[in-house]
């Protein structure tokens, strides 16, 4: 069990967080420039807790600066594209057995500390979209690129690499202290591309009903593949100690359902949404590292116009996750030993299991998760 906060006002902007500006020009343009964050992924697991072998603690984080371009091509159509850069960042801690090693033993596990380091060359993706409007009735679609070019995959450069000895090992670094910075590595994960569609009916002057649908392309983030490399005088990197590691996820892609209510007048915007997204880890992935299933989530905002150039809105969402019953699960801790007991034949299917990520501790269990979520927003329109 766990709780934890999460919130926006730090650097890189986490989830959440977003800053934008944009201006038309005439009655056919319009430009804008934001800052946020697309994807986040922020974990942390108490020390000594059974997740020491899938995670100790995950800083995943991608910055997005952001051009958008809207044309009203006709009275009826508008067109957009918003091309972006994207600069991730990535801090990873977590525990992996020896090499051969038949047992979970703490006092033999190391400790893998890795983190990329500075600016990265950043990646691209591209959103584009179109609205049509007729009478009281419109309706959007949008399609959101996975990273263009590299078939949605980034390849992060590890260049601040620490692994920690057991302490059945002596313990202490792996680097002697006269070169701390002898390792180096690289780490590989996918990012999903995300549909959506929404339609919206002007029922009355004050009333307005919406419908969205979104389709999160998850099943592309199956595994975080880490390989590391050392200095050739180091000789445990890769015979006792693996200098290829795979954090198995195991995603399935994610549909998300929502319809909305609205209420406003010039002076002031209710709203009401209910929420139903499917689960992004199927049952047998779940593991405490990635908790998912279907949710329901109700929500209800608030906007008033302070001035005639600000307005401010205010939102409270619940979120509930149906139980999740883990049964049969991916995760085998035994087929380490069994693998190790073959000599590491990647022909038997202990050693491809543990290839894949998947020789760690079972998660099979039953999982509960809820959320609260408060957002406030602040509009300037000149």
């Amino acid at each position: 069990s766990g709780s934890g906060t999460l919130q926006p006002f730090r650097w890189p902007l986490g989830p959440a967080g977003f800053i934008g500006i944009g201006a038309g020009f005439g009655h056919r343009f319009a430009i804008a420039l934001a800052l946020y964050s697309p994807f986040s992924s922020n974990l942390s697991m108490p020390e000594g807790a059974s997740t020491r072998y899938q995670l100790v603690s995950m800083d995943l984080n991608h910055l997005a600066p952001t051009v958008g371009l809207a044309i009203h091509a006709t009275d009826s159509i508008q067109i957009g594209v918003a091309p972006s850069f994207i600069f991730p960042t990535a801090h990873l801690v977590f525990k992996e057995r020896p090499l051969g090693s038949a047992s979970e033993d703490p006092a033999t596990a190391a400790t893998y500390d890795l983190a990329t380091q500075g600016i990265l060359v950043p990646a691209y993706i591209l959103s584009v979209g179109a609205q049509y409007r007729r009478g009281r009735f419109s309706l959007g679609i949008s399609y959101t690129s996975a990273p263009l070019g590299t078939g949605g995959m980034l390849n992060l450069p590890l260049e601040n690499a620490h692994i920690q000895l057991g302490s059945a090992a002596g313990g202490g670094d792996l680097c002697a202290s006269t070169n701390p910075n002898c390792l180096a590595g690289q780490m590989s994960y996918r990012l999903p591309s995300i549909y959506n569609l929404g339609a919206t009916w002007q029922a009355t002057k004050n009333w307005s009903v919406t419908g969205i649908a979104r389709w999160v392309r998850y099943g592309a983030h199956d595994k975080i593949v880490i390989l590391l490399s050392g200095p050739p005088g180091q000789t445990a990197l890769g015979s006792s100690i693996p200098d290829h590691v795979v954090l198995y996820r195991g995603f399935q892609d994610s549909f998300d359902l929502r319809g909305r209510v609205v209420w406003e007048n010039k002076q002031v915007r209710v709203g009401g949404t209910l929420r139903l997204e499917t689960s992004a880890v199927p049952a047998a992935n779940v593991n405490a590292a990635a908790i998912d299933g279907t949710k329901l989530e109700p929500s209800v905002a608030f906007e008033m116009r302070i001035w005639r150039q600000i307005r401010m809105s205010a939102g409270y969402a619940f979120l509930w996750m149906f139980p999740v019953d883990t049964g049969t699960s991916v995760f085998d801790p035994s087929a380490a030993s069994t693998c190790a007991s073959t000599g590491g034949d990647l022909s038997t299917a202990a050693c491809q299991a543990r290839m894949n990520g998947q020789a760690r501790p079972s998660a099979a269990g039953t999982y509960h998760q809820w959320r609260q979520t408060l957002s406030v927003i602040t509009t300037f329109a000149f």
